[in-house]
């Protein structure tokens, strides 16, 4: 028969065994949750690295799409440019502005020009060939119709002394500059 007693120390035995195994599993839970809230401080640091380094390179994206951008429109306006009709010189003396625009099969009398001191346009009415119902045009880049052109003006003009003419097809227009008055100042 088991004495009551020895009974007793067994229990006491066991309750100390299960407090102990009680504390060691709470401190090792309290060891996994620190090691589990580390582990996520240091993913959360990793990640704010690497949406700092994404982000930095998503700029750097656009901005480099915003620089090519920015070329494609001048490309795009440069060709534009070249493109439009009728083709014209412009030419810078000291005292004047002379454009040349050549206007083939146009008559005087279709030609208008308006000038003023920034700019000038020239508009001229091409005559329309007459279409004749069996032709097929395989490619057509004559002018037809009416046409514009506005050019800025590099420098402030005299309007009023404009001159143009208009001969072998090329019109000739002469802009007289604005010549800015030199104020001398004596030294003394």
């Amino acid at each position: 028969m088991v004495d009551k007693d020895e009974m007793k120390d067994k229990m006491g035995d066991i309750k100390t065994s299960v407090s102990d195994k009680k504390e060691d599993v709470s401190n090792s839970i309290n060891q996994i949750k620190e090691d589990a809230q580390n582990k996520s401080d240091d993913m959360q640091e990793d990640v704010g690295k690497k949406r700092t380094q994404a982000e930095k390179l998503l700029n750097d994206i656009m901005n480099s799409i915003k620089v090519k951008q920015v070329e494609v429109g001048k490309t795009l306006s440069d060709y534009t440019t070249a493109l439009q009709k009728p083709p014209a010189d412009i030419m810078e003396t000291n005292d004047s502005i002379i454009i040349k625009i050549d206007l083939p099969a146009v008559k005087k009398e279709n030609i208008e020009i308006g000038i003023t001191g920034e700019s000038i346009d020239i508009i001229a009415k091409f005559d329309d060939e007459s279409e004749d119902e069996y032709i097929n045009y395989i490619q057509k880049e004559r002018s037809y119709g009416e046409t514009k052109r506005t050019i800025k003006l590099p420098s402030e003009i005299k309007v009023k002394e404009a001159s143009a003419k208009f001969q072998d097809s090329v019109l000739t227009i002469k802009l007289p500059k604005i010549e800015k008055e030199v104020h001398k100042i004596d030294i003394s």
